[in-house]
C-alpha cells in the first residue's frame, strides 16, 4: 500500500502520454518509468503554440503482478485561441490468474477534454488478458472486461451520464530491431444496455532508439464516439511526433 501511494504521487508530481506497448510481467523487473514530451512554437504568417507531456512510473516484482500509471496533458492555442485542452490519468494492476500468459486486470481513469465538452470522465473497471507470442512475428493481447463510467458535460444541454460499459481489446507489439519497436491497441467500448452507443479507440506507435535511452515516437490514433455532446464530431484523428527518455 505505501508504494502504491508513492507511485501514484511521483506520477501526479511527475505532470507527464506515454508508450502504448502492452506491459509483460516480469519483461522489466523492479521500479522504471519514462517521460515524453514534445512542443511546437510557429510565428509570423502563422501564431501558435502546442504542448503535450506525459510520464509512466511502473513496478513490477517480476513473478506475479506489475503496476503502473500515466498521467498526460496536451494544450494548444492558435492565433490567441485555445483549440486543445486536455488531461489523461491512468493506473493499471495486472497479475497472473493461472498461467504466465492469462492474467486478470483492473483500471481507474480520470481525463478531461474541453473541446469535446468532457468536464469529467471517471471510470473503474476489472478484465482478463490473454497473451500469446508468435515467435519472429511479434505478441498478440485480447482482453475482455467491464468498467463504470462518469462523466460530466461543460454545457447545460447535455446531461451527466452513469454508464456500464464492455471494454473488449486487442493489442499487438513487436521489437524489429534493438532500436526499433512496433505497438498497437484498439478498444471496442459499448454500453450494456445500449450496444449502439459505443466508443472505438485505435492508436499505433512507432519508436526509435536514438541514442541510449533516448528516443523518438511516431503515434497515430483514431476515435471514434458514437454519442458524443451536442455539437461534437464522433471521431477524432491525430498524429504525434515526440521524444521519450526511459528511466
Amino acid at each position: 500500500m505505501k508504494f502504491l501511494i508513492l507511485l501514484i504521487i511521483s506520477i501526479v508530481s511527475a505532470q507527464a502520454v506515454i508508450t502504448i506497448a502492452p506491459v509483460d510481467i516480469g519483461a522489466n523487473p523492479g521500479l522504471s518509468g519514462s517521460v515524453k514530451g514534445s512542443f511546437t512554437t510557429k510565428r509570423g504568417n502563422t501564431d501558435s503554440d502546442e504542448y503535450s507531456a506525459g510520464s509512466r512510473v511502473q513496478y513490477d516484482n517480476a513473478d506475479t503482478y506489475v503496476v503502473w500509471g500515466d498521467i498526460a496533458f496536451s494544450y494548444a492555442k492558435a492565433s490567441g485561441e485555445t483549440n486543445t485542452n486536455k488531461t489523461f490519468v491512468h493506473v493499471r494492476y495486472i497479475h497472473t490468474l493461472y498461467k504466465k500468459n492469462v492474467n486478470w486486470e483492473t483500471f481507474v481513469q480520470s481525463q478531461t477534454d474541453k473541446f469535446t465538452k468532457i468536464q469529467k470522465r471517471l471510470l473503474a473497471g476489472i478484465g482478463l488478458r490473454y497473451h500469446t507470442s508468435m515467435q519472429n512475428y511479434g505478441n498478440v493481447y485480447l482482453g475482455f472486461g467491464g468498467f463504470a463510467e462518469h462523466i460530466d458535460y461543460t454545457t447545460q444541454i447535455d446531461a451527466n451520464e452513469d454508464n456500464t460499459r464492455l471494454n473488449i481489446y486487442i493489442a499487438y507489439k513487436n521489437q524489429f530491431t534493438t532500436n526499433v519497436k512496433f505497438s498497437y491497441i484498439g478498444y471496442y467500448q459499448p454500453r450494456v444496455d445500449i450496444f449502439s452507443d459505443y466508443i472505438l479507440s485505435n492508436s499505433a506507435e512507432l519508436k526509435v532508439k536514438i541514442y541510449k535511452k533516448l528516443s523518438i515516437n511516431f503515434e497515430v490514433t483514431y476515435n471514434r464516439d458514437t454519442d458524443p455532446a451536442v455539437g461534437v464530431q464522433k471521431y477524432d484523428f491525430a498524429q504525434k511526433t515526440s521524444f521519450v527518455y526511459d528511466f
